[in-house]
């Protein structure tokens, strides 16, 4: 009987922490935006929609240590937006890792041989999640109590985000001032409030930021704050909120979280 040849393959995901940070349609979305100078061209040249292209970009300046695209003026398609040299050097590196990657793959197949009299690979499981707000980020502080512990994170955009978390998930991560970690919100447990009104809340994060974006739906929309260093914030609100609030593109807002609703996570 025939038997259809056995082809190695797997995709490659450069990660950070538990986030897939680089893959093939990420760079490809990076390189067409490079071309285009526009979002919704590089997506739709890249076989994606713009939601997905944009919520893509935002996840990547999240995690890295430097905005890889940043607004600009003009461009083909409508314009807008531009790979940084931290974006330029990162597709390079990619292709040059991937390279390497399907020469590894290749020279792996022709030594398996007849694959399967072979016990299958073991492929490497990676933790997905669906939260939209992930930072990274360094310890500058922790209160420890007997049962719960506050940790706070210095993000690079310059803000601060406290996390109360048990003590033991502090000594568990090995937490400690000067060690990296990661920040995790849900869009849900994000509120928005106007920057100009003097609230009294006993949330611990407040963190302002300019609206880049707002999608509207019949009940729920989400509202994206730019809030520096190519670091974006993702609120999901009712639609009745942002009209309530007048909010629009441009608004310089605050995020108002609740430290309990910040999870923390290492590599």
């Amino acid at each position: 009987m025939n038997q259809s040849k056995v082809v190695v393959t797997a995709p490659l995901w450069v990660q950070k922490g538990a986030q897939n940070f680089l893959g093939g349609n990420r760079i490809d979305l990076l390189e067409q935006i490079d071309q285009c100078g526009s979002i919704s061209t590089a997506a739709k040249v890249a076989g994606m929609s713009y939601k997905t292209a944009w919520d893509a970009l935002n996840l990547m300046n999240n995690l890295a240590d430097q905005p890889l695209t940043v607004a600009a003026t003009g461009g083909s398609g409508g314009g807008g937006t531009r790979l940084t040299d931290a974006g330029k050097k990162v597709v390079h590196l990619y292709r040059l890792v991937d390279a390497e990657h399907r020469g590894m793959l290749a020279r792996l197949e022709e030594s398996l041989g007849d694959f399967n009299n072979y016990l299958p690979l073991l492929q490497r499981i990676s933790m997905r999640i669906s939260a939209k707000n992930v930072f990274s980020g360094t310890v500058c502080d922790i209160v420890r109590d007997i049962s719960v512990s506050q940790v706070v994170l210095q993000l690079k955009s310059g803000h601060q985000m406290t996390a109360v978390i048990s003590t033991d998930s502090v000594d568990a991560l090995g937490l400690e001032v000067g060690s990296s970690a990661y920040a995790v919100v849900k869009a849900s447990a994000v509120m928005i409030a106007d920057n100009h009104l003097a609230l009294k809340i006993s949330a611990k994060n407040r963190i302002t930021g300019q609206i880049a974006k707002i999608t509207e739906s019949t009940v729920v929309g989400e509202v994206v704050l730019d809030i520096g260093a190519g670091e974006t914030m993702t609120a999901t609100i009712t639609d009745s909120s942002v009209r309530n609030l007048g909010l629009q593109e441009g608004d310089e807002v605050c995020a108002i979280i609740k430290s309990t609703s910040v999870i923390v996570g290492v590599e």
